[in-house]
C-alpha cells in the first residue's frame, strides 16, 4: 500500500488537527514501514500520532515471562486519552508467534481483553486490513488477486463515496418500509421503523463503502435470490431463501436449508440490510469484506445486530451478498 493511499485513508477516517491518534499496528518489523507511513500521515494533518506495535514474535517473548503486575490499570488508563484509533493489521490480529504456557496465555488474553475494552471507548475506532499475502489467507483468494482487489478497493475518492452514501441514506429519510427485488419475482420486505441507517465511508471497517441498517427483527418476510451464495466457504449457485417472521425458514437448496435448520432462532434471524457503495469493487469474489461493498449490490445478514441499533443477540453475524433493487414502500 503506497503513501498516497494511506494518506487518503487517514484523512477519510476523520483525523483532524490537535487530536491524539493511536496507530495500533499488528505486524512484524519487516512491515513496519506501513505503520510509519500511517504515523506520518497523521502528523501531516496536524494531529499527534502514537505508535503501538503488536508483533506476534515480540508478544510471544513478552508474555512468555510476563508477571501479573506488568499491566495494571495505570497502563490501560493511558489509552483513554486518545481521540481516535487506527487499528492497522498486516496479518491476523491477536495471534501469537508460537505456543506459551497456559498460565502465561491467560495473562495475554486478559491483556488483549482489557486493551480492546479501553480502545473501544475512543471516539473513533477504524480497522484497516492491509493488502498482504498474510491477510489473503482469510479470503480464500489467490494472494495476488487478493492484493489487487483490496488495493483497488482502498484507492477511491473518499469524499465522493461519503457524499454518495449520505445521498442514498437521504433517499430513505422518513421511510418505514422497503422491499428488495431480486431474481425472478422474489421480494423481501423489511420494516425499518425508528431504525437508523449507518454510513461506512472511511471511519469504520476498511475497505469501506456501504450503508446499512438493523431492520425490525421479526418483521422481515418474503423471498430473496442469490446468483452466488457463499456459506462456510462453500459456493452455491442460484439459491433462494424464504424469510418468515424475520427468520430464515427455508431454501431452494437442500444443503443450505439444512444448515439454517440446525441454527438457533437468534442465529437465523435476519438482522441487517445493507447496500454496497464502493465503485472500485467490480464483481463478486466470495470474500464478504469486499463483496458487501460492491456498488449496486445489497446484502442481508443473520445473527447479532446489537452493535448498530438492533435487539437480536446471537453467537454470530454472517452476511450474504446479492444483486437486486431496493425500493421504498409508500
Amino acid at each position: 500500500m503506497n503513501r498516497e493511499t494511506i494518506a487518503k485513508i487517514v484523512k477519510a477516517s476523520g483525523v483532524s488537527a490537535g487530536e491524539l491518534v493511536l496507530v495500533h499496528f499488528w505486524g512484524e518489523d519487516a512491515d513496519k514501514e506501513i505503520a510509519n507511513n500511517f504515523v506520518a500521515s497523521v502528523a501531516a494533518l496536524g494531529a499527534t500520532p502514537f505508535l503501538l506495535q503488536q508483533a506476534r514474535s515480540i508478544n510471544q517473548t513478552i508474555f512468555s515471562t510476563a508477571k501479573e503486575t506488568c499491566f495494571d490499570d495505570r497502563y490501560f488508563d493511558l489509552f483513554s486519552k486518545f481521540d481516535a484509533v487506527l487499528d492497522v493489521f498486516a496479518y491476523q490480529p491477536i495471534v501469537l508467534g508460537g505456543k506459551i504456557e497456559e498460565e502465561q496465555m491467560v495473562l495475554y488474553r486478559k491483556y488483549i481483553s482489557q486493551l480492546f475494552y479501553k480502545l473501544m471507548e475512543c471516539t473513533r475506532f477504524t480497522q484497516i486490513r492491509i493488502p498482504t499475502v498474510a491477510n489473503a489467507a482469510e479470503s480464500n483468494l489467490d494472494p495476488q488477486e487478493y492484493i489487487q482487489r483490496m488495493t483497488k478497493a482502498f484507492d477511491i475518492d473518499y469524499p465522493e463515496v461519503d457524499l454518495a452514501c449520505k445521498r442514498e441514506v437521504e433517499r430513505f429519510s422518513g421511510v418505514t418500509k422497503v422491499v428488495v427485488h431480486s431474481g425472478i419475482d422474489c421480494a423481501l420486505y423489511f420494516d425499518i421503523t425508528d431504525r437508523a441507517w449507518h454510513v461506512d465511508s472511511g471511519n469504520g471497517d476498511l475497505p469501506c463503502g456501504e450503508i446499512y441498517i438493523a431492520p425490525i427483527e421479526d418483521k422481515s418476510c418474503g423471498n430473496v435470490f442469490f446468483e452466488t451464495f457463499y456459506l462456510d466457504d462453500v459456493k452455491y449457485n442460484n439459491v433462494t431463501l424464504q424469510i418468515s417472521d424475520g427468520e430464515v425458514s427455508g431454501s431452494s437448496n437442500k444443503d443450505v436449508e439444512e444448515h439454517f435448520a440446525k441454527l438457533s432462532k437468534e442465529d437465523r434471524m435476519v438482522c441487517e440490510l445493507g447496500l454496497g457503495m464502493n465503485p472500485n469493487v467490480k464483481d463478486l469474489c466470495g470474500y464478504t469484506v469486499l463483496d458487501e461493498k460492491m456498488m449496486g449490490t445489497f446484502h442481508i445478514a443473520v445473527g447479532t445486530n446489537t452493535m448498530f441499533g438492533g435487539k437480536n443477540e446471537a453467537s454470530n453475524h454472517i452476511d450474504f451478498v446479492g444483486c437486486g433493487k431496493v425500493e421504498v414502500i409508500l
